[in-house]
């Protein structure tokens, strides 16, 4: 499935034991000539049962101490990632080719064919209202059009725009391509819902942290510190992944010099293994 969705991607496995302790979850790199973002990923699949669509965000492996949702929010934070669900949303059929987009097509839609892998942050992935295909398709992205550059600004509460440095505004309001075509697939979902959303809004913005902004680390350092309803400064958490270069790890994998058993004893006992993909300039 990567293979397709991308022109370069290397793939690296760590053990069998990792893959059954968590579920399959995987760090993915986005990575190319102006920087790189990288995520934490566990699959999940939905049931469809009429209109109604599940997929048991909450599920406990039997054998792991935490619930596999609650393992893959820490570790993800603890990695510096975005954590991200795969969902596999099965063929058109399965799903009653139920409305995509707006330029859903009738029968064999080519926009819902492209919607059988979506990635969804998991912040949005709440069991009550990600419940149906309405719900799903739109706090959620089709892979293989996750690099593609959104055809127009991000949804922005005009509170939140008045708080955003200009080179942040730029980018949210800009088409953008490679690596940031990505984010802003990510975070362009999570300020969706949140314009959505009736919680007041904070009016502080957080405070870099020393050395972050810089040519080497964090792209973004000034961000409103807003928490919607999650309780969590989302602008951080979704944009902190997008760096000016690539962690060293990441380099070596895509330069095919590294020690692999060095990487999977630096990683946590829980991830199955990293991705690395060299994002195609949009055509």
């Amino acid at each position: 499935m990567m293979a397709q969705a991308a022109r370069a991607v290397t793939v690296v496995p760590f053990t069998q034991r990792a893959e059954a302790l968590t579920g399959a979850d995987w760090v993915w790199w986005w990575v190319d000539g102006t920087g790189a973002y990288g995520m934490l990923v566990q699959a999940k699949r939905v049931t469809v049962t009429r209109s109604n669509w599940s997929f048991d965000f909450g599920y406990e492996v039997k054998s792991a101490a935490r619930p596999q949702r609650e393992m893959l929010l820490s570790t993800a934070a603890l990695l510096d990632l975005l954590p991200v669900y795969a969902l596999y949303l099965g063929t058109g059929d399965y799903r009653g080719w139920e409305c995509c987009s707006d330029d859903h097509g009738n029968g064999n839609c080519i926009s819902c064919v492209k919607r059988t892998i979506s990635l969804m942050p998991a912040l949005l992935a709440e069991k009550l209202i990600v419940s149906d295909a309405v719900s799903t398709y739109e706090r959620s992205v089709a892979l293989e059009d996750l690099w593609t550059p959104p055809p127009a600004g991000a949804l922005l509460i005009p509170t939140l725009e008045k708080q955003l440095a200009p080179e942040l505004l730029n980018f949210l309001q800009e088409p953008q391509d490679g690596t940031r075509a990505v984010t802003r697939s990510m975070i362009d979902q999570v300020l969706r819902a949140r314009y959505g959303a009736f919680t007041a809004v904070s009016t502080s913005v957080a405070s870099p942290q020393s050395g972050d902004h810089d040519q080497l680390g964090r792209v973004f350092g000034d961000v409103p510190d807003d928490t919607g309803h999650w309780g969590q400064r989302y602008f951080e958490h979704t944009l902190n992944p997008l760096l000016h270069v690539p962690p060293g790890y990441v380099l070596g994998i895509a330069s095919g010099d590294f020690d692999q058993d060095r990487l999977t004893s630096d990683m946590p006992d829980n991830i199955a293994g990293i991705v690395v993909v060299r994002v195609p300039p949009h055509e």
